[in-house]
């Protein structure tokens, strides 16, 4: 784009004209001229162009148009078998056994009222909220580091001033010792020096007197002299040796302590958590999937009673709600083996003629599939719900009554209490038995992969290998469906009643009796957004609708 404020058409022409509009599937900024004239165009009617001033100036527009394989190919299709847009190109080449390939026009109806739209907008906003809180809280660690550093630094200073106080003391203590010891050896040397001066002059007066009487002195006086000399002699003799015994040599030396290190003023513990600020990703879902509370029905209130084309021989059987909103219907009678058809679960459209009596229908969700039980025929017929036409037949081998359908299974039962399990095309897969009791309808819970199968006089939940989960007594033949929540309900044909049992068999409960004009009931379903039930009743000759409250 030329710039963030001119026409984007005008840019190219030459001009600079100030945008005012955006064209959001042309990804253009149009000036007031250029936005009239795109308007006009029949090509760019359904083109969303808005004010540039209600989104400001910064375009972001990361939602990719052309296919990443084939550049030059438009995105215009949704494939909910791979859950990916792609072109037409990837259609012929990647997607053409995919049986759930839809326009991305039709994929995206009411996406804004999508529990995608919500779980992503929920998703983005959670995200924003962890990031600013994790944001904040990075934040607060570096703050809390800074304020850590400067505490524990203060603490080693304190430790340090503290070992070299413990340091001077020391010092102090050892001259205070060396001093000590000084004064000490000085003090007896000093004594000793004393008393040798006191025999060294004696020894030197007695030295001179001698000089002198040898050189001028009579016989008789150095005699008497030297006799006193012995004595003398051996007094200063004893003195000097009792002080060469009392001296000593003193010498003070410093004994170093070799092991005393200081290798460290204390430890850094380091302690690691786990971030405060924790992120539960939030799990998106299908754009097709309405977004709507999962709460219980608590009851239901008669609405009306459906309008049937008066020609009809009723011998209903029963019924089942397609995914574009249709209410499919068998029937029975001999002399009108047909399908019927409303628009709306409420206006007759069209019917499907059959050679032998059809009983259950099916629809397979997230297609444009149902699938209808031919008993005497020992056959299931598949019908294009778009085009209300009857597609490939299939053999079962065996009097098929009771159909069900998950998103890649068929589950078909009949006689002698037989169970098949077929792949969306018709391919048998398996084949079981439950009892030897014939199988009249069958529901299937895709939450907990069981099986709802209605006997005569029984109620049956197994799993798909056929395993027995629990059993019921309940009223001859009736039909059966299942809510949002998977809890079950079954008519009892004979007691005048529809009744619900919760999913895992323990809690059941009357929810319609004759007081809501329920008599002897038959095939029954929800519509797609579990706001109505449709009951066959008074012997399966009408069609009861309830709405749920």
């Amino acid at each position: 784009m030329a710039s963030t404020s001119f026409c984007d058409p005008c840019s190219e022409a030459g001009k600079s004209l100030t945008a005012t509009r955006y064209c959001s599937d042309c990804e253009e900024r149009l000036c007031t001229e250029c936005a009239e004239s795109h308007c006009r165009f029949k090509a760019f009617k359904s083109h969303h162009v808005i004010d540039l001033s209600s989104i400001g100036s910064n375009i972001l527009m990361s939602a990719k148009k052309n296919c990443n394989v084939h550049s030059e190919m438009i995105l215009d299709y949704y494939c909910a078998d791979h859950e990916i847009v792609c072109c037409r190109a990837c259609i012929s080449n990647e997607h053409r056994v995919c049986q759930n390939v839809l326009p991305l026009e039709l994929a995206s109806k009411d996406v804004k009222k999508s529990a995608l739209f919500n779980d992503v907008m929920e998703d983005m906003t959670h995200r924003i909220t962890t990031l600013n809180a994790l944001d904040n809280n990075r934040q607060s660690s570096l703050q809390s580091i800074e304020k850590t550093k400067s505490t524990i630094t203060k603490q080693i200073r304190a430790v340090k001033s503290k070992i070299l106080k413990q340091m001077d003391d020391l010092e102090r203590d050892l001259t205070t010792t060396l001093s000590s010891l000084q004064r000490k050896h000085e003090m007896e040397i000093k004594k000793q020096k004393q008393e040798i001066s006191q025999v060294l002059v004696n020894v030197i007066e007695n030295k001179n007197e001698m000089d002198v009487l040898s050189g001028h002195g009579s016989k008789n006086q150095l005699f008497i002299f030297l006799r006193q000399q012995v004595t003398n002699i051996h007094c200063a003799e004893t003195k000097i040796q009792q002080i060469v015994s009392d001296s000593q040599e003193f010498d003070i030396t410093f004994d170093e302590k070799k092991d005393v290190k200081l290798e460290s003023l204390g430890s850094l513990l380091e302690i690691v958590q786990p971030c405060q600020v924790q992120y539960k990703p939030k799990k998106c879902q299908q754009a097709q999937i309405k977004a709507r509370p999962m709460k219980n029905i608590q009851g239901f209130e008669k609405d009306t009673v459906l309008k049937l084309n008066t020609d009809v021989v009723k011998s209903l059987f029963s019924v089942s709600v397609t995914d574009n909103n249709k209410l499919l219907m068998t029937n029975t009678a001999s002399s009108d083996t047909k399908l019927y058809v409303y628009r709306d679960c409420k206006d007759y459209e069209t019917e499907i003629t059959f050679s032998s009596e059809p009983e259950c229908v099916a629809v397979i969700p997230g297609t444009n599939k149902a699938v209808i039980t031919l008993p005497y025929e020992k056959s299931i017929q598949f019908i294009n719900t778009t085009t209300m036409t009857k597609d490939n037949k299939v053999n079962m081998g065996f009097e098929c009554s009771g159909i069900t359908a998950g998103r890649d299974r068929i589950y078909v039962g009949g006689t002698g209490g037989t169970l098949k399990t077929l792949d969306t095309n018709g391919i048998i897969l398996k084949t079981f038995q439950q009892g030897s009791d014939c199988i009249y309808f069958i529901a299937y819970d895709d939450i907990h992969d069981h099986l709802i199968v209605r006997c005569v006089g029984k109620l049956l939940c197994i799993k798909v290998d056929g395993t027995l989960v629990y059993r019921k007594d309940v009223s001859r033949i009736a039909g059966l469906t299942l809510d949002r929540q998977r809890n079950i309900y079954f008519g009892g044909f004979s007691t005048h009643n529809i009744q619900r049992i919760s999913s895992d068999g323990d809690n059941c409960e009357e929810m319609l009796n004759k007081d809501n004009d329920i008599d002897h009931p038959y095939g029954m379903c929800f519509n797609n957004d579990f706001t109505k039930l449709f009951v066959i009743n008074n012997y399966r000759k009408s069609v009861c609708v309830y709405k749920c409250k």
